[in-house]
């Protein structure tokens, strides 16, 4: 299914809106640009895709004021604002370096991070302030900015469980991992598609994202001497060469490149990637076996899956010698479990009837038509501490305590009746000897 151009157009423009606004001054935005949401309010849009994080809610007060439903795209959703049963024995967050085989100590530590980004961290950081909220409950009655993060109609993730760890979800939960994933790639630019056919083996990429593509100089020489000792490979890297490194003759540099096109290719034999989600998706579709720098964020969480899913290596960037990167590059690049791995899962990834994007597409169009409310449970209009059961574990503890201190003082009657007789009997048999 497709949205006419129109309506993705609407769609487009209403999500970099909401994107691009975080944290207090988007909050502060929000409650005194009255012109821009009046203009957004005459295009009549049908839903808001809203990308949220942890510090960013008050973008959800946009959707609110045009009265339309909203769908939550998120990297890293929060069990407790989905209600969904994300325990942190299994499910590791999305910024430490966990599988979902933990030791001990590692569950320990996914636990704490877990109560840090669910419970504290909310309450610390920047809110609406009470005004604003006040502007916005005209439209609607709303208690507080959870509230209205609760009635979300859709929750998109950035997860495929190709690529990251199973784990339950709910109807109005939705995996779209891998949304820059392109079927058809189209034709590379000339100068990038002669260098990669003039490779005797093969091609190694390196890109390290948009904010990352200004490496400082020593790492840059570092990657340099390794790149210089590969024998028949050529590297296309994304590199923003200010410092003027002299760079090996089979290096290739340029300040954008078409990833998803270059991974495509059946020559491009290694992905060193700073292990953005996207990339690793883009990785995993066209099956080629990464070694991950992670910088910050989900990176490091990112990175270590391909350790334990076996697509490839995790490195620090900060750390890292020439003779370790040509280890693993040769490595990878000679060992072909790796890339059996990851071809087993990149024909999984393939095999769904639908892409990302027409999964989204379909799913969109689903909201507009019906909306969500028949893919919510009930437990999203629940407080806290009744979905979490605290009231009904709060009654048990205190029926058990006033079961048991009934059976205390029973206890001690008996005992004392008991008791009482025994002395009483004992008494009269002395007087009557001394009688």
């Amino acid at each position: 299914m497709q949205l006419d151009p129109v309506t993705k157009d609407r769609i487009i423009m209403l999500m970099f809106f909401l994107v691009f606004c975080s944290s207090e001054v988007c909050c502060h935005h929000i409650g005194t640009d009255e012109d821009s949401l009046d203009e957004l309010e005459k295009e009549r849009f049908d839903v808001a895709v809203v990308d949220v994080l942890f510090f960013s809610k008050c973008r959800y007060l946009i959707p609110h004021r045009l009265q339309i439903p909203w769908i939550t795209y998120s990297d890293g959703i929060d069990p407790l604002s989905v209600r969904v049963p994300w325990l942190p024995s299994f499910v590791p967050s999305p910024i430490l370096p966990l599988s979902d085989q933990m030791t001990f100590t590692e569950r320990l530590e996914n636990t704490f991070s877990f109560l840090l980004f669910s419970c504290w961290l909310p309450l610390k950081l920047a809110h609406p302030r009470e005004e604003v909220l006040e502007k916005f409950r005209r439209y609607g009655y709303f208690r507080s900015i959870y509230e209205l993060e609760s009635k979300t109609a859709l929750w998109f993730m950035s997860k495929d469980v190709a690529l990251d760890y199973p784990r339950p979800t709910m109807p109005n939960m939705i995996k779209i991992g891998g949304l820059t994933v392109k079927r058809s790639t189209g034709e590379l630019p000339s100068d990038i598609r002669n260098f990669i056919d003039g490779a005797d083996n093969g091609v190694i990429l390196v890109t390290f994202g948009s904010v990352a593509s200004n490496v400082p100089a020593h790492i840059v020489v570092t990657f340099s001497q390794a790149f210089r000792r590969l024998e028949g490979y050529r590297v296309i890297w994304r590199l923003n060469n200010k410092d003027n490194v002299e760079l090996p003759d089979n290096v290739m540099i340029g300040h954008w490149l078409p990833q998803n096109g270059i991974l495509a290719h059946p020559s491009v034999k290694l992905f060193i990637t700073h292990s953005g989600n996207n990339g690793q998706y883009e990785a995993l579709y066209h099956a080629v076996p990464m070694i991950g720098f992670p910088i910050f964020g989900d990176q490091i969480h990112n990175a270590r899956r391909l350790d334990h899913k076996g697509y490839g290596l995790s490195m620090n960037l900060y750390e890292f010698t020439a003779d370790q990167l040509i280890h693993n590059i040769h490595r990878i690049l000679g060992n072909t479990s790796y890339k059996k791995r990851i071809m087993k899962e990149s024909e999984i990834f393939r095999s769904q009837a639908q892409s990302p994007i027409e999964k989204a597409t379909f799913w969109i169009e689903h909201v507009c038509q019906f909306g969500g409310d028949h893919l919510r449970a009930s437990g999203s209009d629940l407080p806290l501490y009744s979905y979490l059961m605290l009231d009904v574990l709060a009654f048990g503890l205190l029926v058990l305590h006033i079961f048991i201190y009934l059976l205390f003082r029973l206890l001690r009657f008996i005992v004392k009746k008991c008791c009482g007789g025994h002395t009483t009997a004992s008494m009269c048999n002395a007087n009557k000897k001394n009688e």
